[in-house]
């Protein structure tokens, strides 16, 4: 302990010297410091720990030098080329090659279920291995690599997203918060021109209407891309209670979406359910 916090308890001075590790960040490094919750409950030990690992990792970050996935694996060697193996055997060299690179703190996902086995490999070998990133030597820390935003799967992406993002959250009870996805003028069924405070009211005013709404099945079916344009077309099946009696709906639905190119996202600016009057 300093002989400066010499009358006053361990654990003040521990805050205390805390409180100097965390100016040392701010003139540093940069960081800020927020409190969020009940910040009294974590004891002065353990703020140091987090503190001395955000000051750890600013100095590593700080020695990183760029390198390839390749070489921070270690240069692996006896991993064959896809074209020097048999195609029954993909399957099981992918598993060891995903499993190594975890090991070595790398590891791929990916999303879309269309991709084959085949391919994954072909891209952790021809495109992963000499993609370059900053290398932080942090024990434990581990680099994550998604395989969609290297090679984005735009009608699998749009599909889940029409589905879970857009008709799951129309077709559903609790009032619409989420709205990231859409464009700012909107239509939907017979309502045109919406912006997205209007969208939002015209959706909630809808469900106000039932005291229940179940969606039993939302697929889709189909997705067309021409271009920047995309349309998602499916099968709904919802129950309305309302007090009186519960109403089966069913019918087709369409969502489209257009491409901003600028920020590489598709967004939804059209929606049709059948049968439902909004």
């Amino acid at each position: 302990m300093h002989e400066e916090y010499k009358y006053i308890s361990p654990e003040e001075a521990m805050k205390m010297e805390n409180d100097v590790l965390k100016l040392k960040l701010m003139l540093e490094h940069g960081a800020s410091f927020s409190h969020a919750g009940n910040t009294s409950l974590i004891s002065p030990e353990t703020e140091r720990n987090f503190l001395q690992y955000i000051m750890d990792f600013e100095q590593k970050e700080a020695l990183a030098k760029e390198m390839t996935v390749f070489e921070i694996l270690g240069c692996p060697q006896h991993f064959p080329d896809l074209a020097d193996m048999e195609e029954a055997k993909i399957g099981e060299v992918l598993q060891e090659i995903l499993q190594f690179m975890k090991q070595k703190g790398i590891q791929l996902t990916v999303f879309s279920p269309n991709i084959a086995e085949k391919e994954i490999y072909r891209f952790i070998k021809e495109e992963l291995f000499i993609h370059r990133m900053l290398h932080i030597n942090v024990p434990g820390m581990i680099t994550h690599f998604v395989y969609d935003e290297f090679h984005p799967d735009f009608a699998y992406e749009n599909s889940r997203t029409a589905v879970s993002e857009c008709l799951q959250e129309i077709l559903q009870t609790n009032e619409m918060q989420w709205t990231f996805q859409f464009e700012q003028n909107l239509t939907i069924n017979q309502h045109r021109n919406l912006n997205i405070e209007g969208f939002r009211r015209c959706m909630n005013t809808f469900k106000n209407r039932y005291k229940h709404i179940e969606a039993l099945n939302i697929e889709s079916r189909k997705c067309s891309i021409d271009g920047n344009n995309c349309v998602v077309t499916g099968w709904h099946e919802t129950c309305f209670t309302t007090e009186q009696e519960h109403i089966l709906k069913t019918g087709i639905w369409k969502v489209w979406f257009r491409y901003w190119s600028e920020l590489r996202i598709w967004m939804i600016y059209e929606i049709e359910i059948d049968g439902i009057d909004f």
